[in-house]
C-alpha cells in the first residue's frame, strides 16, 4: 500500500513538473498551468508600422496665399484660401506624389470671438463614442491662412472611416505613420485643401521664430491665441526668461489591451494617438497643450496654446467653445 502511494505521488509530481505549454503571460495562448515553455507561444501583432518620414518640400505653388482679418464687434472675422506661403511637397495625380490630391485654393471664412472664455470641460477634436464619431473640429488657423488639423481619419481596423467596425478609440497618429505628409507635416484633402497635422516647419521659418521671444502664429477655433514652443518661464512674469514649453504627454508602457480584431494589440509605440497618456504636471502645459499667463499681445494675461515639437504638437483639445466654422464636415 505504501509503495502504491509513493508511486502515485511520484506520477503526480512528475506530471505537474513536466507540463509543457506557453509560459509567457503576454502571449495570446498563455497557459497558467504550464511549468515548462514548449515554444508554442503565439502573439498578437500589429501591421501598422512606425514611420515618421516626411516628403521633400520642393514644389512652389502658382497660387498666392490669402489671409485677411478684421474685427467686427466682439468677433474676429477671417477670410483665407488655405494656400501656404511656402514651398510644399509633391501632391496630385502625378508619379511620385505624396498623395493623389492636388492643392487648390479654398474659399474659407471663419468667425471667432475676441473674448474667449474657458469652458468647464475641454472639447475633444476627435469623437470616440455616441453619434459624434471621428474628427469633429480642426484646431485653428495660422496667419498664412492654413488650418491646423491634427486628427487623422484612420480608425482601427483600417477598413475606412465609415466602416461599421471602426473603433475611433484607436485612431492612427499622423505624426508617426506614413500618411503622405510633406516636410511641413501637411498634406491635401480630396477637395484640394492643404492642412497641417503637426509642426508647420516652413511657416515657422518664414516668421523667423526666435528662441528669445514668444511668437504668436495664429488663433484656435475657440478664439484663444496660439504660440510656438517658446514662452515665459514664469507664466505671469513678462520679465522672466524665455524657455521651451513641454508637453505633459508620454508614451504608455507595455502592450495595448486589444485582441487584434476589435482593437489593436502589440506594444505602445506611438502608431495610435491613444498610445500616449496625459500626466498632470509632467510638463509645463495642460491637457490641451496650453496654460494661463501673460504674453506680448496679452499683457494682462490669457489662456494660450503652444505648438510643441513633441506629441501632441498641435493640441487635441480646445479649452473654450469652438466656432462652428471649424466644424469638420459641415
Amino acid at each position: 500500500m505504501k509503495k502504491q502511494l509513493i508511486f502515485i505521488l511520484s506520477i503526480l509530481i512528475l506530471g505537474s513538473c513536466g507540463k509543457e505549454g506557453c509560459t509567457d503571460p503576454l502571449a495570446t495562448n498563455y497557459d497558467s498551468n504550464a511549468k515548462k515553455d514548449d515554444n508554442s507561444c503565439e502573439y498578437c501583432t500589429s501591421d501598422q508600422v512606425l514611420d515618421d518620414t516626411r516628403g521633400e518640400c520642393n514644389q512652389t505653388l502658382s497660387f498666392n496665399s490669402l489671409y485677411n482679418e478684421n474685427i467686427q464687434g466682439n468677433n474676429r472675422v477671417i477670410n483665407a484660401n488655405s494656400i501656404p506661403n511656402h514651398d510644399v511637397g509633391l501632391f496630385g495625380p502625378v508619379m511620385g506624389s505624396l498623395n493623389p490630391n492636388a492643392i487648390s485654393p479654398q474659399n474659407e471664412s471663419y468667425t471667432i470671438t475676441v473674448n474667449p472664455i474657458e469652458a468647464n470641460e475641454f472639447t475633444s477634436l476627435l469623437g470616440t463614442s455616441g453619434t459624434d464619431l471621428g474628427p469633429q473640429y480642426s484646431f485653428g488657423i495660422l496667419f498664412n491662412g492654413v488650418e491646423l488639423d491634427p486628427v487623422a481619419a484612420e480608425p482601427f481596423p483600417h477598413e475606412g472611416m465609415n466602416s461599421s467596425n471602426a473603433n475611433w478609440n484607436w485612431n492612427l497618429e499622423a505624426l508617426n505613420v506614413n500618411l503622405g505628409v510633406d516636410c511641413n507635416n501637411a498634406h491635401v484633402q480630396p477637395n484640394g485643401k492643404y492642412h497641417y497635422h503637426g509642426t508647420p516647419t516652413s511657416y515657422l521659418n518664414s516668421l523667423n521664430a526666435s528662441s528669445t521671444t514668444m511668437t504668436l502664429i495664429g488663433y484656435a477655433a475657440d478664439g484663444f491665441p496660439v504660440y510656438y514652443k517658446y514662452a515665459y518661464s514664469l507664466a505671469n512674469n513678462s520679465g522672466s526668461d524665455i524657455t521651451i514649453m513641454t508637453s505633459s504627454y508620454r508614451l504608455k508602457s507595455g502592450n495595448r489591451p486589444g485582441d487584434g480584431v476589435s482593437a489593436p494589440c502589440d506594444s505602445y509605440n506611438g502608431v495610435y494617438s491613444n498610445d500616449y497618456e496625459y500626466i498632470d504636471g509632467l510638463g509645463t502645459l495642460d491637457e490641451a497643450n496650453g496654460r494661463n499667463g501673460v504674453t506680448p499681445e496679452y499683457p494682462n494675461g490669457t489662456y494660450y496654446y503652444v505648438i510643441t515639437d513633441e506629441f501632441p504638437s498641435i493640441p487635441r483639445y480646445l479649452r473654450g467653445t469652438p466656432s462652428q466654422d471649424f466644424k469638420i464636415g459641415q
